[in-house]
């Protein structure tokens, strides 16, 4: 029986109610008014953003978050969110939750369902006939998505392109890591072969790490093969971080757009907290563009780089989603939301030209996070001396104040509610369990 979805209305001057780990609004779920979008992981920044892309062109736009991120998922805060649901999590039981956005879409049609997460994307493509029923799911072909989130089918593929990629060594035993690593040298970074596994059911989301140690990579390895997945051991990069989005559809590429990231969280291989578009430099459009072509990759997606020693951009990873960054090109003039819909809706594309150079986007709760991993992390590669990153993030209030998503000033709810949840309740964590604080608090019990 399929789990039924609790509906979120967008409040109004009705007061929430609090059950269990979400909040509920007062509503019915029959008789629910059509969606044009609904966007899944409600907690992603991608998320966001796109809301209020589709919202500013007139598109009713809902949004759906699991039931342990939708206490205080950002876009059910916006106010273009027309309808917000909580489901059960994919990580914990995939089939429940594709269950219940089945029935959601069966009382509350969409035209168009857009994941944002690993998560999720995984949790359709195990049943995407049944969700292309009901609602078009602008995702690439599922030969396409088995190169893409693979990262050694796609650095072998990039390899055979003449791409730039980095050394590789596979791990399928942990007795062989001294002799990897001792090959490989320090620092060195574990990177996951699939950024989302599964194991006995369970769902986990796997990002590189860096490591300084044979121990240190041992622990590593050994945490993605407990969650089902499997590892490579590359050299760390010491250069600049670019990406490159495209837009790719019956053959061609409508939109190109290029960023680097200043700083990211966690600090190595990390989301961007604070990027900026750059000009489209040939020599990682033209391989993002031929790499993209040979996957077959539609939709929308990210080819990253980093830098080696010599400055030449090497191959990092394709991620065939809208990247979490996608404001800054929404900023910046490449509507990739609005591809995205035109798309999945059959309506002609329009390609896009070009787009503005400098444009600067900062995400405030990652940063605080970055600096706070500057403070504890001294000394690791990519993490700046604690003055200077403390200044640096201070200064950019001052040298970048438009860095903050300027189509979020009249919608700072879901802002609020992100800092609330990353650093405000994080914080006072922190100070309960100071041992002055607990000191107090136990006296204070005792009179």
């Amino acid at each position: 029986m399929a789990s039924v979805p609790e509906i979120i209305p967008h409040p109004t001057e009705a007061s929430p109610k609090q059950v269990g780990c979400t909040f509920q609004y007062p509503a019915r779920l029959n008789g629910c008014a059509h969606i044009d979008v609904l966007l899944l992981d409600a907690e992603n920044r991608q998320t966001l953003a796109c809301m209020r892309a589709y919202a500013r062109t007139g598109l009713e736009v809902g949004a759906v978050a699991c039931e342990s991120e939708a206490w205080w998922a950002p876009s059910f805060r916006s106010r273009w969110c027309s309808l917000g649901v909580a489901v059960p999590d994919f990580a914990l039981d995939r089939d429940a939750y594709v269950d219940a956005l089945l029935d959601l879409l069966d009382n509350c049609p969409a035209r168009m369902i857009l994941p944002a997460h690993d998560g999720s994307i995984e949790a359709l493509r195990a049943r995407r006939m049944e969700i292309e029923r009901r609602v078009a799911l602008p995702l690439a072909s599922e030969a396409a998505l088995d190169i893409a989130v693979s990262k050694a089918r796609t650095l072998m593929l990039a390899a055979e392109l003449g791409m730039a990629v980095p050394r590789s060594f596979p791990v399928v035993d942990l007795a062989d890591v001294p002799a990897i690593m001792s090959e490989v040298g320090f620092p060195a970074v574990i990177k996951p072969n699939q950024s989302w596994v599964e194991r006995d059911g369970v769902g986990q989301r796997m990002t590189s790490q860096l490591v300084l140690t044979v121990d240190d990579a041992k622990a590593r390895l050994a945490d993605v093969f407990a969650a089902g997945g499997q590892a490579t051991v590359q050299p760390w990069l010491p250069g600049r971080r670019e990406a490159v989005s495209l837009f790719y559809a019956h053959d061609r590429v409508w939109a190109r757009f290029a960023q680097m990231s200043h700083r990211e969280f966690p600090v190595m291989g990390g989301v961007s907290v604070m990027c900026e578009s750059i000009p489209l430099l040939p020599e990682i459009a033209e391989p993002s563009e031929r790499l993209v072509r040979a996957i077959n990759l539609e939709g929308c997606s990210m080819v990253e780089f980093r830098r080696d020693r010599e400055g030449r951009p090497v191959l990092m990873e394709v991620n065939p989603r809208m990247a979490g960054s996608v404001g800054l090109a929404v900023s910046a003039g490449v509507n990739f939301p609005e591809l995205t819909y035109a798309w999945a809706m059959g309506e002609s594309l329009q390609e896009v030209t070009g787009y503005r150079i400098g444009q600067r986007l900062r995400w405030l709760a990652g940063d605080i996070w970055n600096l706070k991993c500057a403070f504890d992390s001294q000394g690791e590669p990519d993490v700046l001396p604690r003055r200077r990153a403390l200044a640096t993030f201070l200064s950019d209030f001052v040298l970048h104040p438009d860095a903050f998503d300027r189509a979020g000033a009249g919608d700072l709810k879901p802002v609020l509610a992100e800092l609330h949840k990353s650093v405000w309740l994080h914080a006072m964590g922190r100070v309960r369990r100071a041992p002055a604080v607990r000191w107090l608090t136990r006296n204070r019990k005792v009179q």
